[in-house]
């Protein structure tokens, strides 16, 4: 299956107890695939993935796939378990609603030919196709040259690539083939790497505004390059107006961001924290310069 458009890194709707929130999962669900997204990655990093326990994923990823029911697909994290337990989770969660999983690997201590070999158990026993995460800030980096050679099995689908080196991006680009996709993620470069041929590109805040992201796609296909990279400019300077509360990633602001356009609550695992009223303030105002009408509301 080949995956285009935006796929957002859906964040985790959550109750206060910290737990999933299923009615704001079923309904951020809905708003993505209403909105056009091309697909969606759950229980990755903005997922706050590391702080889900396995109930709970099993929870998260049988709450999103019955809500999408195959409109788009859906890309589930194995997260940090070991490798019995994340085949447990496969066998508990795995449905014709899954497109796949992704897999980032989180002993930093192994090696290339260790780590090569271990990916391969993974993709050889799962029933969908694997995608490689590379995030190089939140576990073990999966090099140029790994990529390479584990683009070759044949259920192996693609990478993410996390990360803003465009090097690094550009070297990436050139695995991708009719067998093996590769998408880089943020917000700030989906115009960089539409230019660089992407068909997908990941980025957590096309969980707030996935519409203004889908738009500057159609004018980047469109051959509209000027007014998309403008709207691009304009991303960037929405996303570095924002405040952001230290929590490594940013679900806490998008949470509160989804709060606004009435879709989920801002609660958090209780390892982060949630931004302040004055946080919340400024995000509003910021919101609100930019042109959504939905956070000028009172």
């Amino acid at each position: 299956m080949t995956i285009s458009g935006i796929v957002p890194n859906m964040v985790t709707p959550m109750t206060e107890s910290g737990h999933p929130d299923v009615p704001g999962i079923e309904r951020l669900g809905q708003f993505l695939v209403n909105s056009g997204v091309g697909g969606i990655w759950l229980l990755g990093s903005a997922g706050e993935d590391v702080h889900i326990s396995q109930q709970d994923r099993s929870t998260v990823t049988k709450t999103l796939t019955n809500t999408v029911q195959n409109k788009v697909p859906v890309i589930v994290g194995l997260g940090t378990a070991p490798y019995y337990d994340i085949m447990n989770f496969v066998e508990n969660v795995d449905c014709d609603h899954i497109a796949g999983y992704h897999f980032l690997p989180y002993d930093l201590k192994l090696g290339d030919k260790a780590l090569v070999s271990y990916v391969r158990k993974i993709a050889d026993n799962l029933p969908r196709p694997l995608w490689l995460y590379h995030n190089p800030k939140r576990g073990r980096p999966i090099t140029l040259e790994i990529a390479k050679e584990l683009s070759e099995h044949s259920n192996i689908a693609g990478i993410k690539v996390g990360g803003y080196n465009l090097t690094e991006l550009t070297k990436m680009m050139m695995l991708k083939s009719p067998h093996f996709q590769v998408s880089g993620a943020g917000g700030g470069q989906l115009y960089q790497l539409l230019s660089l041929g992407a068909e997908l590109h990941m980025t957590s805040d096309a969980n707030c505004w996935p519409e203004v992201f889908i738009e500057l796609k159609r004018l980047f296909d469109a051959g509209l390059r000027d007014d998309a990279l403008a709207l691009q400019h304009r991303i960037i300077g929405l996303s570095s107006r924002l405040p952001r509360n230290g929590n490594g990633e940013y679900a806490a602001e998008e949470k509160y961001i989804l709060s606004l356009r009435g879709i989920c609550e801002d609660w958090v695992n209780p390892a982060y924290n949630r931004l302040t009223d004055s946080e919340k303030n400024t995000t509003k105002s910021v919101l609100a310069d930019f042109g959504f009408d939905w956070a000028k509301q009172p």
